[in-house]
């Protein structure tokens, strides 16, 4: 049996490694080649050592909460290099009317879990009163019976324009890299959706575990990627796959090398490259992923000097509250939240998501995001280095409609034909990681029953 992944990202990875342990287990005589149309593997996780630091221009940790990313890592033979943030970690800051102001702890995405973080929100200036007492009457507020709204119109009517704009929207688009008027209220809050009160449904979630909510890997995350491409058969980077389409012997996956039969595929590729290659075999997934879009984003690593940061660096970083129009979106200071890197100076990480302020070149960008962070955290030079790395297709917007979307598009598609990475059913690390296992192991179900 052949089985072809298209993609090296985690998704592809996870799902080439699972598929093969899975046929070991079956006794199955299985062949996976991975084609990956970069020269590198890992996707959007792309560690870089810049003058003997470690940092990361994609994502720098993993949920902890969600069992398949520290899982795995542990399952590759790195869980003694799983890395807790610093205890700094466990304040966030708000960016308000220039100001950093700490965000509560009850909050759950933005969302208040009672009278507490409302209580602590106005004291420090986030909100006023007024909007404190309109927030803590959501549970009396009638629910929408509409479809699927955005988290931003169930945000306003429930809690109010303010806690809404100040407190919910700066996490979810810290989340999901775009304004909540983007995001659709299913996807944010799957388990609270259809809550009679979204504030005491928050209340009663279940709770975390005493662990750190989030792990990094000593050394950086491309070591999961390195480790998974050991164990996901054979692996093919700068090779693109042009074409797929239907042979005698299951599928015929052209690539600007060779074309190669499979008797399976695994599309571990963003939306709108999977749409462009199922044109011929599966026709009706193509508008449906069509629908999927993609968001651009940059990120600016700012490296300073030791002791030209006044301001105590005492939190994770900070989200920019959306009515200060600034090109920043939110600045993780690495240096303070993953002190096991041993910095030389303060290092900070600022994420630019809004369109107008990506049109800039990269030099009148940085130096925006220079200024805008530099005043935040009272810097009393410029920094000594300033980097920028763009993503032209950072994230898929989970935008309404997006489970019906992905539902419909995977109900077109050949039994032999799956699909997996952050356009389907997870953004994060670990949902990918599962996605890829997932839709391994249907394809694998597949050849046991000889469907």
């Amino acid at each position: 049996m052949r089985l072809a992944v298209v993609g090296g990202g985690v998704a592809g990875l996870a799902g080439a490694r699972a598929a093969l342990t899975e046929a070991r287990r079956l006794n199955l005589d299985l062949q996976v080649i991975l084609c990956e149309s970069s020269s590198r593997v890992g996707g959007k996780i792309l560690t870089e050592t810049i003058e003997g630091t470690t940092v990361e221009w994609g994502p720098d940790s993993i949920l902890a909460t969600k069992p398949r990313g520290a899982g795995l890592v542990r399952e590759l033979g790195l869980g003694e290099d799983l890395v807790a943030p610093g205890p700094a970690a466990k304040r966030t800051y708000l960016l308000l009317r220039g100001r950093l102001r700490p965000l509560p702890a009850g909050l759950a995405m933005g969302v208040p879990t009672g009278i507490a973080p409302l209580v602590r929100s106005v004291g420090d200036g986030i909100i006023g009163p007024i909007a404190a007492v309109r927030a803590g009457l959501e549970p009396i507020i009638p629910r929408s019976r509409r479809g699927d709204p955005t988290v931003e119109e169930v945000a306003r009517k429930r809690l109010g324009p303010k806690v809404a704009s100040r407190l919910v929207a700066p996490l979810i688009t810290g989340v999901f890299g775009v304004d909540a008027a983007e995001v659709s209220m299913r996807e944010a809050f799957p388990q609270f959706a259809d809550s009679r009160s979204l504030v005491m449904a928050m209340a009663r979630r279940p709770r975390r575990s005493a662990g750190p909510p989030f792990l990094a890997v000593r050394g950086g995350m491309t070591r999961i990627a390195e480790a998974l491409a050991g164990e996901a058969g054979e692996v093919r980077t700068s090779t693109t796959v042009n074409s797929l389409r239907r042979s005698s012997s299951g599928f015929a996956v052209e690539t600007n090398e060779r074309t190669q039969e499979a008797d399976a595929v695994l599309l571990a590729v963003p939306a709108p490259g999977a749409a462009g290659l199922l044109q011929g075999v599966a026709p009706q997934a193509v508008t449906p992923l069509q629908g999927i879009r993609y968001h651009s984003s940059a990120i600016v690593l700012l490296q300073y000097a030791p002791g030209a940061v006044g301001r105590r660096l005492d939190g994770s970083g900070y989200l920019v509250a959306p009515e200060e129009n600034l090109a920043t979106a939110a600045c993780t200071w690495l240096s303070a939240k993953w002190p096991h890197n041993e910095w030389p100076g303060p290092w900070m990480r600022a994420t630019v998501t809004a369109p107008e302020f990506l049109e800039m070149p990269d030099d009148a960008l940085g130096e925006r995001v220079s200024s805008e962070v530099g005043a935040a955290v009272e810097a009393n030079t410029n920094p000594e280095g300033v980097l920028v790395r763009r993503w032209s297709e950072a994230l898929p917007i989970y935008s309404p409609g997006h489970r019906e979307r992905v539902s419909a598009a995977e109900a077109a598609l050949p039994s032999r034909i799956k699909l997996a990475g952050a356009s389907y059913r997870g953004l994060g690390v670990p949902d990918c990681i599962a996605g890829g296992e997932t839709a391994a192991g249907q394809l694998l179900d597949t050849f046991r029953k000889g469907l």
